[in-house]
C-alpha cells in the first residue's frame, strides 16, 4: 500500500469503489496538528515542543487500521475533503494460491469492475450505513495559509493499493493459516501451497499470503539462483535485509 495523495482523490476513485486503509491512530494526530499549528490556537507552549510532543506520541503509539471507501469528494478554496464510509472485510479468508490473491486484490482495488463469479474471491463482506471521517487535503502552493500549511505538515492517514498482506497484517492481526505466522514456507509443508509457488522441495520460501506475492517471487529467484550451492555473504545478508524491511514495513514482530 502507499499514501493517499491530493492527486489520487478524483472522480474515479469514487467510481471504482476501491477500498482504502484508514489509519485512526493518526486521523486524531492529525487533527492535533491542525489545531495547533493554526494562526487561531491558543498556544501555551512553544511550536517546537507542541511538534516534539506530537511525534513522540506518534512514534510510540499502536496503529489501528480500518478499511474505508470513498463516498464523496468535496471541493473547497482550500483544498479537497475526502469523506470515507468504514467497510467490513474478510480478513480470515481462506485463500492461499497466486491466482485467488490477485483476483482478491482486485476485488479490493477495483470492486465495481470486479466479476464476482469468475474466480469469487471477493474479501468485501458489507459497507457501513454512515460515513465514518472526513480527511482535508490542502491545495499546495504560495497561497497557503497556516491553517493549510498544518494540514500539509500532518501525517497520511489514509493508504490506497491495498494489497492482501496489508489486510493480513493491519486488519487481521497478522495471522496466517498457511505459514503458522512463520513467514516462510517450506516447500512440501504446506502441500498446496507450496506445489502453486514451484520451487524446490525443502526450500524455505516468503509466505506468499502474508508477505505477498511480488516479495515471494523475488525470493524465489533468489532461491533458484543459490540452489546448488551456498550464496555469498553478501548475498545471504542482502536477502536477510530485505527480508528485515518487509517485516518491519508491514509491522510483523
Amino acid at each position: 500500500m502507499r499514501p493517499l495523495e491530493v492527486a489520487d482523490i478524483h472522480q474515479d476513485l469514487l467510481s471504482r469503489g476501491s477500498i482504502l486503509l484508514l489509519d485512526t491512530t493518526t486521523v486524531a494526530i492529525r487533527f492535533v496538528i491542525q489545531l495547533v499549528l493554526a494562526d487561531e490556537f491558543p498556544r501555551l507552549l512553544p511550536m517546537e515542543l507542541w511538534l516534539n510532543i506530537i511525534d513522540q506520541y506518534h512514534k510510540s503509539t499502536a496503529r489501528n487500521f480500518v478499511a474505508v471507501r470513498a463516498t464523496s469528494i468535496s471541493i473547497t478554496s482550500r483544498g479537497k475533503i475526502l469523506r470515507c464510509r468504514d467497510i467490513l472485510l474478510d480478513v480470515s479468508s481462506s485463500l492461499a494460491g497466486a491466482t485467488a490473491i490477485i483476483d482478491a486484490e482486485d476485488s479490493l482495488n477495483h470492486p465495481h469492475d470486479h466479476d464476482e463469479d469468475s474466480r469469487g474471491h471477493n474479501l468485501i463482506l458489507a459497507e457501513g450505513p454512515d460515513e465514518i471521517c472526513a480527511i482535508e487535503y490542502p491545495n499546495q502552493g504560495p497561497t497557503s495559509t497556516s491553517t493549510t500549511t498544518a494540514a500539509l505538515s500532518a501525517p497520511n492517514c489514509l493508504f490506497i493499493v491495498i494489497t492482501v498482506p496489508d489486510v493480513i497484517a493491519r486488519l487481521g492481526d497478522g495471522r496466517c493459516w498457511v505459514c503458522q505466522e512463520r513467514r516462510w514456507i517450506r516447500l512440501g509443508y504446506t502441500g498446496v501451497v507450496g506445489q502453486e509457488t514451484d520451487a524446490f522441495m525443502g526450500s524455505e520460501l516468503a509466505c506468499p499470503r502474508c508477505m505477498g506475492l511480488d516479495f515471494m517471487q523475488e525470493d524465489k529467484a533468489f532461491l533458484q539462483k543459490y540452489h546448488r550451492d551456498a550464496p555469498p555473504a553478501e548475498e545471504k545478508e542482502a536477502r536477510d535485509a530485505r527480508i528485515s524491511a518487509r517485516l518491519a514495513e508491514l509491522g510483523y514482530a
